[in-house]
Protein backbone atom coordinates (compact mmCIF):
# COMPACT_ATOMS: atom_id res chain seq x y z
CA UNK A 1 0.00 0.00 0.00
CA UNK A 2 1.57 3.14 -0.80
CA UNK A 3 1.50 5.88 1.19
CA UNK A 4 -0.89 8.20 -0.81
CA UNK A 5 -3.54 5.61 -0.56
CA UNK A 6 -2.78 4.91 2.90
CA UNK A 7 -3.63 8.13 3.96
CA UNK A 8 -6.51 8.84 1.67
CA UNK A 9 -7.82 5.62 3.46
CA UNK A 10 -7.38 6.43 7.01
CA UNK A 11 -8.92 10.61 6.19
CA UNK A 12 -11.90 8.90 4.93
CA UNK A 13 -12.61 6.43 7.42
CA UNK A 14 -11.59 8.45 10.71
CA UNK A 15 -14.37 7.91 12.20
CA UNK A 16 -14.79 4.41 11.99
CA UNK A 17 -10.88 3.64 12.61
CA UNK A 18 -11.71 5.65 16.22
CA UNK A 19 -14.96 4.02 17.05
CA UNK A 20 -14.15 0.19 16.44
CA UNK A 21 -12.28 -1.21 19.00
CA UNK A 22 -9.20 -3.45 18.55
CA UNK A 23 -10.67 -6.66 18.86
CA UNK A 24 -13.21 -5.95 15.97
CA UNK A 25 -11.09 -4.57 13.31
CA UNK A 26 -10.33 -7.60 11.77
CA UNK A 27 -14.13 -8.97 11.36
CA UNK A 28 -14.39 -7.27 8.02
CA UNK A 29 -12.50 -6.88 4.55
CA UNK A 30 -12.77 -2.96 5.40
CA UNK A 31 -12.08 -2.61 8.74
CA UNK A 32 -8.88 -4.90 7.80
CA UNK A 33 -8.05 -2.47 5.03
CA UNK A 34 -8.68 0.43 7.12
CA UNK A 35 -6.07 -0.85 10.35
CA UNK A 36 -3.82 -1.64 7.64
CA UNK A 37 -3.43 1.53 6.40
CA UNK A 38 -3.28 3.08 9.98
CA UNK A 39 0.18 0.33 10.15
CA UNK A 40 1.80 1.26 6.71
CA UNK A 41 1.08 5.04 7.35
CA UNK A 42 2.77 4.37 10.92
CA UNK A 43 5.87 2.88 9.71
CA UNK A 44 6.13 5.62 6.72
CA UNK A 45 6.72 8.36 9.44
CA UNK A 46 8.86 6.14 11.64
CA UNK A 47 11.46 5.70 8.97
CA UNK A 48 10.62 9.26 7.51
CA UNK A 49 11.98 10.24 11.34
CA UNK A 50 14.69 7.74 11.55
CA UNK A 51 15.78 8.96 8.21
CA UNK A 52 15.71 12.50 8.94
CA UNK A 53 17.82 11.77 12.46
CA UNK A 54 20.31 9.86 10.68
CA UNK A 55 20.54 12.07 8.04
CA UNK A 56 24.67 13.04 7.52
CA UNK A 57 23.70 16.16 5.55
CA UNK A 58 21.36 18.86 7.00
CA UNK A 59 18.86 19.24 4.54
CA UNK A 60 18.95 22.41 2.54
CA UNK A 61 15.49 22.97 2.55
CA UNK A 62 13.86 23.66 6.21
CA UNK A 63 10.37 22.44 6.36
CA UNK A 64 7.29 22.11 8.83
CA UNK A 65 8.72 18.55 9.42
CA UNK A 66 12.60 19.46 10.25
CA UNK A 67 10.93 22.54 12.77
CA UNK A 68 9.26 19.81 14.64
CA UNK A 69 12.14 17.42 14.99
CA UNK A 70 15.14 20.48 15.93
CA UNK A 71 11.84 21.46 18.40
CA UNK A 72 11.76 17.95 20.23
CA UNK A 73 15.79 17.42 19.90
CA UNK A 74 16.26 20.81 21.74
CA UNK A 75 13.50 19.93 24.42
CA UNK A 76 15.35 16.99 25.46
CA UNK A 77 15.61 15.65 29.06
CA UNK A 78 12.73 18.29 29.45
CA UNK A 79 8.97 17.53 30.60
CA UNK A 80 7.80 19.48 27.09
CA UNK A 81 10.11 17.23 25.25
CA UNK A 82 7.64 15.10 22.95
CA UNK A 83 8.29 10.85 22.71
CA UNK A 84 8.14 8.91 19.67
CA UNK A 85 4.98 7.98 19.73
CA UNK A 86 4.07 11.86 20.39
CA UNK A 87 5.94 13.12 17.35
CA UNK A 88 4.28 10.56 15.38
CA UNK A 89 1.23 11.97 16.42
CA UNK A 90 1.81 15.73 15.52
CA UNK A 91 2.88 14.52 12.26
CA UNK A 92 -0.27 12.79 11.32
CA UNK A 93 -1.69 15.68 12.38
CA UNK A 94 0.16 18.02 10.16
CA UNK A 95 -0.88 15.65 7.23
CA UNK A 96 -4.47 14.89 8.04
CA UNK A 97 -5.80 18.56 9.11
CA UNK A 98 -2.90 20.70 7.13
CA UNK A 99 -2.45 19.07 3.92
CA UNK A 100 -5.59 16.63 3.53
CA UNK A 101 -8.10 19.63 4.23
CA UNK A 102 -5.95 22.01 1.77
CA UNK A 103 -6.10 19.85 -0.77
CA UNK A 104 -10.06 18.79 -0.09
CA UNK A 105 -10.38 22.96 -0.52
CA UNK A 106 -8.58 22.60 -3.24
CA UNK A 107 -10.57 19.98 -5.60
CA UNK A 108 -13.94 22.41 -4.80
CA UNK A 109 -11.80 25.53 -6.07
CA UNK A 110 -11.34 24.02 -9.25
CA UNK A 111 -14.49 22.48 -9.99
CA UNK A 112 -16.14 25.70 -9.02
CA UNK A 113 -13.92 27.88 -10.88
CA UNK A 114 -14.15 25.42 -13.95
CA UNK A 115 -18.20 26.09 -13.22
CA UNK A 116 -18.21 29.69 -13.09
CA UNK A 117 -15.14 30.42 -16.41
CA UNK A 118 -16.10 34.29 -15.31
CA UNK A 119 -14.66 34.26 -11.92
CA UNK A 120 -11.72 31.70 -13.34
CA UNK A 121 -11.10 34.88 -15.13
CA UNK A 122 -11.14 37.82 -13.00
CA UNK A 123 -9.08 35.52 -10.62
CA UNK A 124 -6.68 35.15 -13.61
CA UNK A 125 -6.56 38.93 -14.70
CA UNK A 126 -6.12 39.88 -10.76
CA UNK A 127 -3.23 37.49 -10.37
CA UNK A 128 -1.66 38.36 -13.62
CA UNK A 129 -1.53 42.00 -12.17
CA UNK A 130 -0.56 41.50 -8.89
CA UNK A 131 2.38 39.44 -10.51
CA UNK A 132 4.09 41.78 -12.88
CA UNK A 133 4.24 44.16 -10.46
CA UNK A 134 6.38 41.55 -8.49
CA UNK A 135 10.63 41.62 -8.36
CA UNK A 136 10.45 37.68 -9.44
CA UNK A 137 7.88 34.87 -7.66
CA UNK A 138 5.92 35.77 -4.59
CA UNK A 139 7.21 35.14 -1.56
CA UNK A 140 4.80 34.91 2.01
CA UNK A 141 5.12 38.52 2.23
CA UNK A 142 3.63 39.14 -0.59
CA UNK A 143 0.58 36.90 0.00
CA UNK A 144 -1.92 39.66 1.38
CA UNK A 145 -2.16 41.18 -2.03
CA UNK A 146 -3.71 37.87 -3.98
CA UNK A 147 -6.86 39.54 -2.26
CA UNK A 148 -8.73 38.09 -5.15
CA UNK A 149 -7.18 34.50 -4.60
CA UNK A 150 -7.78 34.71 -0.08
CA UNK A 151 -11.80 35.66 -1.74
CA UNK A 152 -12.26 32.71 -4.02
CA UNK A 153 -10.79 30.19 -1.08
CA UNK A 154 -12.76 31.69 1.81
CA UNK A 155 -15.85 31.44 -0.58
CA UNK A 156 -15.06 27.59 -1.65
CA UNK A 157 -14.99 27.19 2.46
CA UNK A 158 -17.78 28.76 3.34
CA UNK A 159 -19.88 26.78 0.58
CA UNK A 160 -17.77 23.18 2.00
CA UNK A 161 -16.15 23.77 4.80
CA UNK A 162 -13.65 21.10 5.40
CA UNK A 163 -15.15 19.82 8.75
CA UNK A 164 -19.41 20.59 9.14
CA UNK A 165 -19.73 20.30 13.12
CA UNK A 166 -17.10 21.83 15.69
CA UNK A 167 -17.94 20.11 19.45
CA UNK A 168 -17.78 22.90 22.33
CA UNK A 169 -18.08 22.74 25.90
CA UNK A 170 -19.96 25.50 27.66
CA UNK A 171 -17.05 27.01 30.26
CA UNK A 172 -20.31 28.70 32.46
CA UNK A 173 -24.16 28.47 32.79
CA UNK A 174 -25.21 30.50 30.01
CA UNK A 175 -28.37 31.23 27.84
CA UNK A 176 -28.69 31.01 23.94
CA UNK A 177 -31.73 33.24 22.16
CA UNK A 178 -32.49 32.06 19.13
CA UNK A 179 -35.39 33.03 16.35
CA UNK A 180 -37.97 30.90 15.05
CA UNK A 181 -39.39 30.44 11.57
CA UNK A 182 -42.38 32.32 12.75
CA UNK A 183 -40.35 34.87 14.08
CA UNK A 184 -40.72 34.57 17.28
CA UNK A 185 -37.65 34.04 19.94
CA UNK A 186 -36.70 31.07 21.83
CA UNK A 187 -34.41 31.13 24.99
CA UNK A 188 -32.54 28.13 25.74
CA UNK A 189 -30.51 27.35 28.59
CA UNK A 190 -27.26 25.96 28.81
CA UNK A 191 -26.11 24.89 31.70
CA UNK A 192 -21.88 24.69 33.01
CA UNK A 193 -20.29 21.38 31.24
CA UNK A 194 -23.06 21.31 28.67
CA UNK A 195 -21.79 20.01 25.04
CA UNK A 196 -22.63 21.76 21.86
CA UNK A 197 -22.06 21.26 18.06
CA UNK A 198 -21.89 24.12 15.84
CA UNK A 199 -23.48 23.21 12.76
CA UNK A 200 -21.28 25.59 10.16
CA UNK A 201 -23.15 25.00 6.85
CA UNK A 202 -26.11 26.08 9.05
CA UNK A 203 -24.14 29.35 9.60
CA UNK A 204 -22.38 29.23 5.68
CA UNK A 205 -25.79 29.16 3.97
CA UNK A 206 -27.77 31.53 6.21
CA UNK A 207 -29.45 34.25 4.17
CA UNK A 208 -29.47 36.55 6.87
CA UNK A 209 -26.13 36.88 6.79
CA UNK A 210 -24.95 36.67 3.34
CA UNK A 211 -26.84 37.17 0.37
CA UNK A 212 -27.72 34.50 -2.48
CA UNK A 213 -26.05 32.13 0.00
CA UNK A 214 -25.91 28.20 -2.61
CA UNK A 215 -24.28 30.95 -5.22
CA UNK A 216 -20.41 30.86 -5.68
CA UNK A 217 -19.45 34.61 -5.19
CA UNK A 218 -16.02 34.93 -4.44
CA UNK A 219 -16.58 38.77 -4.23
CA UNK A 220 -18.97 38.91 -0.85
CA UNK A 221 -15.03 38.49 1.02
CA UNK A 222 -13.97 41.57 -0.93
CA UNK A 223 -15.55 44.50 1.24
CA UNK A 224 -17.04 44.35 4.97
CA UNK A 225 -18.46 40.45 5.35
CA UNK A 226 -19.62 39.24 8.61
CA UNK A 227 -16.38 37.32 10.15
CA UNK A 228 -18.85 35.87 12.88
CA UNK A 229 -20.85 33.96 10.66
CA UNK A 230 -17.80 32.28 9.26
CA UNK A 231 -16.16 29.36 11.37
CA UNK A 232 -14.40 26.87 8.81
CA UNK A 233 -11.68 27.07 11.78
CA UNK A 234 -13.96 27.49 14.56
CA UNK A 235 -13.40 30.61 16.58
CA UNK A 236 -12.49 31.66 19.78
CA UNK A 237 -9.96 31.13 22.17
CA UNK A 238 -9.65 26.89 20.90
CA UNK A 239 -9.97 28.15 16.85
CA UNK A 240 -7.60 26.06 15.06
CA UNK A 241 -3.79 27.07 15.58
CA UNK A 242 -2.84 25.83 12.01
CA UNK A 243 -4.90 28.60 10.05
CA UNK A 244 -2.23 31.37 8.64
CA UNK A 245 -0.56 27.72 7.62
CA UNK A 246 -3.77 26.39 5.79
CA UNK A 247 -4.59 29.71 4.40
CA UNK A 248 -0.92 30.12 2.74
CA UNK A 249 -0.62 26.86 1.71
CA UNK A 250 -4.15 26.70 -0.38
CA UNK A 251 -4.04 30.56 -1.47
CA UNK A 252 -0.27 29.68 -2.66
CA UNK A 253 -1.02 26.76 -5.05
CA UNK A 254 -4.40 28.17 -6.08
CA UNK A 255 -2.64 31.06 -7.39
CA UNK A 256 0.19 29.62 -8.77
CA UNK A 257 -2.07 27.18 -10.98
CA UNK A 258 -4.52 29.27 -12.24
CA UNK A 259 -1.50 31.54 -13.17
CA UNK A 260 -0.33 29.05 -15.36
CA UNK A 261 -3.49 26.84 -16.11
CA UNK A 262 -6.73 27.09 -17.47
CA UNK A 263 -9.52 24.52 -15.36
CA UNK A 264 -12.03 23.45 -17.99
CA UNK A 265 -15.20 20.99 -17.45
CA UNK A 266 -14.11 17.58 -19.65
CA UNK A 267 -17.23 17.04 -21.40
CA UNK A 268 -18.53 13.17 -21.51
CA UNK A 269 -20.53 11.61 -23.72
CA UNK A 270 -22.43 10.28 -20.60
CA UNK A 271 -23.62 13.34 -19.35
CA UNK A 272 -24.74 15.28 -22.76
CA UNK A 273 -27.00 17.40 -22.52
CA UNK A 274 -26.93 17.71 -18.57
CA UNK A 275 -28.43 21.14 -17.24
CA UNK A 276 -26.14 23.45 -15.07
CA UNK A 277 -27.20 22.58 -12.16
CA UNK A 278 -26.81 18.80 -12.86
CA UNK A 279 -23.69 19.25 -13.47
CA UNK A 280 -22.64 21.15 -10.28
CA UNK A 281 -24.48 18.50 -8.23
CA UNK A 282 -21.90 15.98 -9.73
CA UNK A 283 -18.38 18.10 -9.45
CA UNK A 284 -19.92 18.95 -5.89
CA UNK A 285 -20.17 16.10 -4.82
CA UNK A 286 -18.76 15.05 -1.63
CA UNK A 287 -18.80 12.30 1.29
CA UNK A 288 -18.71 13.58 4.87
CA UNK A 289 -16.27 11.64 6.73
CA UNK A 290 -13.83 13.39 9.47
CA UNK A 291 -13.44 16.09 6.97
CA UNK A 292 -15.42 16.93 4.01
CA UNK A 293 -14.27 14.71 1.23
CA UNK A 294 -15.10 15.23 -2.59
CA UNK A 295 -14.79 12.53 -4.95
CA UNK A 296 -11.39 10.67 -6.20
CA UNK A 297 -12.52 11.75 -9.59
CA UNK A 298 -13.87 15.49 -10.56
CA UNK A 299 -13.89 15.47 -14.28
CA UNK A 300 -11.90 18.80 -15.13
Amino acid sequence: MTFRDALHILSTNMVLKIAVPDWAKYLTKHTRKIDLAFKELKQCLVEMVEARRNADKVEERYDLFSSLLDATQDELGSEAALNDEELIGNMFIYLLAGHETAAYTLCFSFALLALYPDEQERLYQHIKGVMSSLNGMPAYEDMNRFTQSLAVFYETLRLFPPVTSIPKVAAQDITLTVNNVDGGKTTFPVPSGTEINLHVPGLHYNPRYWKEPHKFMPERFLGDWPRNAFIPFSQGARACLGRRFFEAEGVAALTMLVSRYKIEVKEEPEFAGETFEERYARMTAFNENLTTTPPRAIGI
